[in-house]
C-alpha cells in the first residue's frame, strides 16, 4: 500500500514528536543526574554546615551560662567583702577583694570591693590607706563613670588630709559640669582662703539643675556664710531657693 502525502506527512510529524519526548526526557535524566552529582559533592559541605551551625550555638548557649556563673561567682564573692567589712575584718575583707580582682577582672566588683575597703578606711581614720585605694580604681579601672565619682571621693578625702592643692589637681581631672565637683572645688578654696573663688564654684553648683535639692540647700547656707547671696545663683538656675 503506497502511502500518500497526507499520511507521510502524519508520520513525519508523529516521529518528530517522539523524537522531540526523548529528547525532553534525556534533558530532564540529564538535569536530575546534574543536580544528583551537585548533591552528591557538596553534601559533606552541607552536613559540614549544619555541624558547625549547631556547635556554634551550642557553643553560644554554654558560653552565656558560663557567664552568668561568672557573674554570680563574683558576686557572692563581692558579698563574702562586705560581709566582712561588717564584721570590722579588714584582712579578710582585703583578701577577698583581691581575689575579685584576679578571678573577676572583666567585672565591675573587684572595683566596687576596692571602693568599699576605703569607705571603710575613711570611716575608721586612715585617710592616706583610703586615698591609697582611690587612686589605684582611678588609675586602673576602665569603668569611666566610676572614675568620675573615685575622682569626687578622693577630692574629699585630700581635703580632709589638708592636701587642697592635691584635691584641686584632682578635681580638675573630672567634669567641668558636675555640680557635686563645683561644690568640693568651693570648699577647697574656702580652706585656702579664696572666698571668691570659693562663691564663684557654689554659684555654679546652685546654676546646675543637677544638683539634688538637699545638696541645693547645703550649698545655699555656705553662699551665705561666706558673705554671698544664693538668690541670684539660684534665679539664674531658674530655681527657687
Amino acid at each position: 500500500m503506497v502511502m500518500g502525502r497526507p499520511g507521510k506527512i502524519a508520520a513525519a510529524e508523529r516521529r518528530i514528536r517522539r523524537e522531540n519526548l526523548v529528547e525532553e526526557y534525556l534533558s530532564e535524566r540529564q538535569q536530575i543526574e546534574h543536580v544528583r552529582g551537585l548533591i552528591r559533592e557538596n553534601a559533606p559541605w552541607a552536613v559540614t554546615g549544619v555541624l558547625i551551625g549547631v556547635a556554634a550555638l551550642v557553643a553560644w548557649q554554654q558560653y552565656g551560662a558560663w557567664q552568668v556563673r561568672k557573674a554570680h561567682g563574683a558576686a557572692e564573692q563581692y558579698s563574702q567583702t562586705l560581709a566582712a567589712l561588717g564584721r570590722n575584718d579588714l584582712d579578710a575583707a582585703s583578701k577577698a577583694a583581691r581575689q575579685l580582682h584576679d578571678d573577676y577582672a572583666r567585672t565591675p566588683y573587684g572595683d566596687m570591693a576596692t571602693l568599699a575597703i576605703a569607705h571603710y578606711e575613711v570611716d575608721t581614720g586612715k585617710l592616706a590607706d583610703a586615698a591609697t585605694l582611690l587612686e589605684q580604681i582611678e588609675r586602673d579601672s576602665g569603668d569611666a563613670e566610676l572614675k568620675t565619682v573615685v575622682r569626687l571621693r578622693l577630692a574629699r578625702v585630700q581635703r580632709a588630709m589638708g592636701k587642697p592643692d592635691d584635691a584641686l589637681k584632682t578635681l580638675a581631672g573630672g567634669p567641668a559640669d558636675s555640680p557635686g565637683y563645683a561644690d568640693v572645688r568651693g570648699d577647697v578654696l574656702m580652706d585656702k582662703g579664696d572666698t571668691a573663688g570659693a562663691l564663684t564654684a557654689w554659684r555654679a553648683a546652685l546654676a546646675s539643675k543637677d544638683l539634688e535639692p538637699s545638696a541645693r540647700q547645703l550649698v545655699e547656707l555656705k553662699v551665705t556664710a561666706a558673705g554671698g547671696d544664693p538668690t541670684a545663683a539660684a534665679a539664674a538656675a531658674g530655681a527657687t531657693p
